[in-house]
């Protein structure tokens, strides 16, 4: 296993889809995406203490176009024992094969330094058996850095644990607030023994790549996710996180096109994204 250390912009909630054109003709059309506030359960499920814990909200970097503010709170009701405000698409469930994952986060100004990390993106596994394991992929904030973490495991479901599962730490760098941060994400999910295959971005630079490499949990479904996610602790009263509605996209998709459709299409492009 090895690890390493576009321009198309939406101009309104609902028109994002076609103004893109041919660019964004491999990004799956039904599945995520963005879609209106009142549309947003036809495409998406929430997991949260109450739906007033999302808002849409214009994007705080000033590009103009729409997108969600996730908000928990320590008063706020343990969600399936975690503390959380995240949501995913709605029909999406990838077993194995390739898939295309885009999902950005944006850190507001107030976010406080805190040691206790919080979950900002994922690709978990929405299976009963991997409950008790860590999500094949994770970004969160950890203190003032910013980690990907990723995890796998390729014995049965009655074997898997987290102590035998594998896991990786790669740190990106500061968690710079006032920015947009676009991961995206290439994996031939595999259950098996030196099979898989993950290849992830993060703003255009290759931040980790694994072939012939198992990169998921046997019988398991992966599923992407934005938002918030507590695995411990909050250690704050409050957190809010900005996030893009989430993309995804079949085997001849490409990194340029989901840049294209992501809030780093101003300044990630074909000549700067790491191949």
């Amino acid at each position: 296993m090895k690890s390493f250390k576009q321009a198309c912009l939406f101009t309104g909630l609902l028109s994002g889809l076609s103004l893109c054109g041919a660019a964004s003709a491999q990004i799956d059309p039904l599945i995520g995406g963005v879609t209106a506030p009142s549309a947003f359960y036809d495409r998406y499920a929430l997991n949260a203490a109450g739906s007033g814990n999302i808002a849409f909200i214009s994007d705080p970097a000033g590009s103009g176009r729409s997108v969600v503010s996730s908000v928990v709170r320590s008063t706020d009701a343990a969600v399936g024992g975690l503390m959380r405000t995240d949501y995913y698409p709605l029909n999406e469930a990838q077993a194995t094969g390739v898939r295309w994952y885009g999902i950005s986060v944006y850190l507001p100004s107030g976010w406080a330094v805190h040691p206790n990390p919080a979950v900002i993106a994922q690709i978990d596994s929405s299976s009963a058996s991997t409950a008790a394991l860590a999500a094949p992929l994770s970004l969160l904030v950890r203190g003032s850095a910013l980690e990907l973490n990723v995890n796998a495991n390729y014995l049965d479901a009655a074997s898997a644990t987290a102590a035998n599962s594998v896991r990786q730490v790669i740190k990106l760098g500061p968690a710079t607030t006032g920015r947009w941060f676009c991961l995206v994400v290439r994996s031939d999910w595999q259950p098996t023994l030196g099979s898989g295959s993950t290849t992830m971005w993060m703003n255009g630079e290759k931040v980790y790549y694994a072939s012939n490499s198992t990169n998921s949990y046997y019988g398991a479904l992966q599923r992407p996710r934005a938002g918030l996610l507590f695995p411990g602790l909050m250690g704050v009263t409050e957190r809010t996180l900005v996030s893009d509605f989430i993309r995804v996209g079949g085997p001849t998709t490409t990194a340029l096109q989901m840049y294209q459709n992501s809030p780093c299409s101003s300044f990630v492009n074909g000549s700067n994204i790491q191949w």
